[in-house]
């Protein structure tokens, strides 16, 4: 069958004069070959940033397919294990392990207070004062409303000889735990160090009211008897309590070891401080101390030596051990070393008369007055401070030996005491 197409369906549409095309191709024909001509005359300008484009959308590209293709981060590493090792060596009395364990993982748990805090005494008890109170600082951070990271840290001030911060932390510690026996038995101890008497006995009988079988109490409440009441049974009784109370802890048993010396039983401090050498051999208190005893106690100063010598190779700024160190090898008239050691205590900022006492007479062997002069007044002005009047007499005598004439001295026999 076959339909008619509509008129209007079939009616061819009328052609424009002018096609836009053509129009557009002539118009943009010269452009082009303007701007080609132009690129082409200054390739040498235009290279370079095409090219470092195209470079930059190229690495951009290899960085991305890199960055996709990267491993995963490697886990960090569980410290469960080095946790649980520390605190075995801890509790069996191998506090120089601990301490090196937990340096090594504290990081690792920034709000464990009992890593921290257990570091921080440990470093204490070592006789490292500066790093214990770096760790002390460490365990407020770790968790500031502990009262436990207060009060160490007011012991540690304390040792450092800064009574007054020391308290200002113990107070601190106690209004964030009001119940908190270690707390008190720190405030107690700063409150001796400064001479305030009173003080101490008031509140280490608060330490022990809270808590008496506390052995940070136990220990603070005999060196109250023994340096303050004059009680050497007393504070015996209180150093063997504590030991008893925590015979993991070295300066427990080092406390008792001074106190058996003092009382002349000598033997059994020597081996009360042997023992804590074996679980804990750099500790540098106990290397002092067997030192001391060997040197002063029994005359033995080779013996005292091998101590002392230890001790300083184990904390070369322990005062203390450098200054009898250097004692001990003016007795073997070996004065350029005691000339080495006594001067690095006296740089390290001694305050004890007698260090600058020997320093002196070890220039004056060494044929130098000059250097060996104020050295000697210093020990006057120390011991003048402190009262130690052997120490004075000798530095006055002393200064004469170098034509110093000393005003106000008497002339006495010079003083022979170099305990």
């Amino acid at each position: 069958m076959y339909l008619r197409t509509p008129k209007r369906y079939t009616r061819g549409q009328k052609r424009s004069p002018i096609s836009l095309r053509w129009l557009w191709l002539w118009l943009l024909t010269p452009v082009v070959v303007v701007l080609g001509v132009e690129i082409y005359n200054h390739r040498d300008t235009l290279g370079p940033p095409v090219h470092q484009a195209l470079y930059g959308v190229l690495d951009n590209a290899q960085q991305s397919l890199a960055t996709a293709a990267a491993p995963p981060p490697a886990p960090t590493q569980d410290p469960t294990n080095q946790l649980a090792r520390a605190d075995g060596d801890w509790r069996e009395g191998r506090i120089e392990a601990a301490v090196n364990t937990y340096e090594a993982v504290v990081d690792a748990v920034p709000n464990n207070l009992e890593a921290h805090y257990r570091l921080t005494l440990g470093l204490a008890m070592e006789g490292d004062l500066d790093a214990a109170l770096a760790a002390a600082e460490r365990t407020i951070t770790a968790d500031p409303f502990a009262s436990d990271g207060w009060a160490i840290r007011a012991m540690v001030l304390d040792w450092s000889g800064r009574y007054g911060e020391a308290i200002a932390s113990a107070l601190r510690a106690i209004e964030l735990n009001g119940d908190n026996a270690r707390a008190y038995a720190f405030l107690a101890e700063a409150y001796k160090d400064m001479g305030q008497a009173d003080l101490a006995r008031q509140t280490i009988e608060r330490a022990l009211e809270v808590n008496p079988d506390s052995f940070e109490a136990l220990r603070v409440a005999g060196w109250i008897a023994w340096e303050l009441d004059f009680d050497t049974e007393t504070a015996r009784d209180y150093f063997g309590q504590a030991f008893d109370a925590a015979p993991n802890m070295p300066y427990l048993a080092i406390d008792l070891a001074q106190i058996n010396y003092a009382t002349e039983e000598t033997d059994e401090a020597i081996g009360i401080l042997r023992e804590v050498l074996d679980s804990n051999p750099q500790n540098s208190r106990a290397l002092f101390e067997l030192g001391r005893i060997y040197f002063t106690g029994l005359g033995d100063p080779n013996q005292a030596l091998d101590y002392l010598v230890r001790c300083v190779e184990a904390n070369p700024d322990s005062i203390p051990c450098q200054g009898l160190l250097g004692r001990t090898y003016m007795a073997l008239d070996q004065y350029t070393q005691a000339d080495e050691a006594l001067q690095r205590a006296v740089d390290l900022g001694s305050t004890n008369p007698r260090h600058y006492l020997w320093a002196g007479r070890t220039q004056i062997a060494l044929g130098n007055c000059p250097s060996a002069i104020p050295l000697l007044e210093q020990s006057i002005t120390l011991g003048q401070d402190i009262g130690d009047t052997e120490a004075v007499t000798a530095a006055e005598d002393n200064l004469r030996e170098c034509s110093v004439v000393v005003p106000g001295a008497e002339v006495t026999p010079e003083a022979t005491s170099e305990t």
